[in-house]
């Protein structure tokens, strides 16, 4: 079965580059109506730009919501402080709740709705100097679990995907190719996932034929937490 939207509205942020690119692609494709704003238009590390932002655009009536911005700012034990833990954590997770408390109502009101969080590998497993990070992505986890729980009566499916390692411009610049090759080892399938693995999977959750799939974080990893 094909997959189709139906001009139904996908208030999506991160959608500039990598995975959230690929995610806006793919649903206006099938027909969804995406709001995806700038960062000089909603600014996620702010509190009081994502105030400002919904008040001016009170009318969305926004049927999906994917949360694919994030952020990784490195720092161990010896070097973290609040101000690390509080921008990772507005970006990565407060930020959520702010704009989904707005969405969330029209939801409510259609007895229709999908969420869908975009964690990480590192929710499951983790590294050295990814406290913040981690933390922030494990804590989108217990939202989402919440929020199943709450909204279920409402027909309002919510999940996370956790990619494992992407294959995007940005790992391209960041790694080089022993470093990939090294990588591409530990995973079983033996290959960094791709965009579209994430993306496609995100359009099917939050499409009409998931009927039942919520409260659960998916990997997306060819294996790599199984070791």
């Amino acid at each position: 079965m094909k997959i189709e939207f139906n001009n139904k509205a996908v208030f999506l942020t991160g959608a500039s580059r990598g995975i959230g690119k690929r995610i806006k692609e793919i649903f206006e494709e099938a027909g969804a109506r995406v709001i995806s704003p700038s960062r000089e238009e909603l600014d996620l590390a702010s509190e009081e730009s994502i105030a400002f932002y919904l008040q001016s655009n009170a009318n969305q009536n926004v049927d999906i919501f994917i949360h694919c911005a994030g952020i990784n700012q490195l720092a161990g034990i010896d070097r973290i402080d609040q101000a690390i833990l509080q921008n990772v954590f507005q970006v990565n997770m407060f930020s959520a709740v702010q704009i989904l408390r707005a969405c969330v109502e029209n939801m409510k009101a259609r007895k229709w709705g999908r969420v869908v969080f975009v964690s990480s590998l590192y929710s499951m497993v983790s590294k050295e100097e990814r406290i913040a990070y981690s933390a922030s992505k494990n804590a989108l986890t217990g939202l989402m679990k919440t929020l199943t729980l709450e909204l279920g009566k409402d027909n309002i499916l919510v999940n996370a995907v956790a990619p494992g390692y992407v294959m995007t411009d940005m790992t391209k610049r960041n790694l080089s190719g022993d470093e990939i090759c090294e990588i591409e080892s530990q995973i079983p399938l033996g290959r960094f996932q791709s965009e579209d693995d994430i993306a496609y999977l995100i359009a099917f959750l939050c499409s009409e034929l998931n009927h039942s799939i919520t409260g659960q974080l998916i990997a997306v990893d060819g294996g790599f937490t199984c070791r």
